[in-house]
């Protein structure tokens, strides 16, 4: 069975921006997991957060380049949330009402569990505050 890892809005940003502090590591990192067969899972709600960060901060063009490689190439596996996960996210949401999580956040969780993946490819501390979850790189 492939290796399978979540991807956080932060870390595809990483991936695609050159300046970012994060770029070298989220590049290494994609190059390593994919030489050895692993996927990516991209979750509809962090594509949606991806494009709208992507076009605020960098402009259309680029927002649709990389929509496009994330739509297109196989080995990034599209994931629906789907009416299930969006309840269980909202309860999730309101769960940790306590933490800085963000709704997308909240959504990677409940994928992680429901998709039996624990590992996340993030930058975000707020995944390794989550039980049972793991931040790659």
């Amino acid at each position: 069975m492939m290796r399978r890892v979540l991807m956080d809005t932060g870390a595809i940003y990483a991936f695609v921006v050159r300046t970012d502090r994060h770029h070298q590591e989220a590049a290494a990192f994609v190059k390593d997991w994919l030489a050895h067969q692993g996927v990516f899972l991209l979750a509809d709600l962090v594509f949606v957060e991806t494009m709208t960060l992507l076009k605020a901060r960098l402009g259309a063009a680029v927002a649709l380049r990389v929509g496009h490689e994330l739509r297109q190439n196989p080995a990034y596996v599209w994931t629906l949330l789907g009416a299930d996960g969006e309840r269980d996210t909202w309860a999730a949401f309101q769960q940790y009402h306590d933490k800085d999580w963000s709704y997308t956040d909240c959504a990677l969780l409940v994928l992680s569990k429901k998709l039996e993946v624990a590992e996340v490819f993030a930058f975000d501390e707020h995944i390794e505050q989550m039980t049972g979850v793991v931040r790659v790189p």
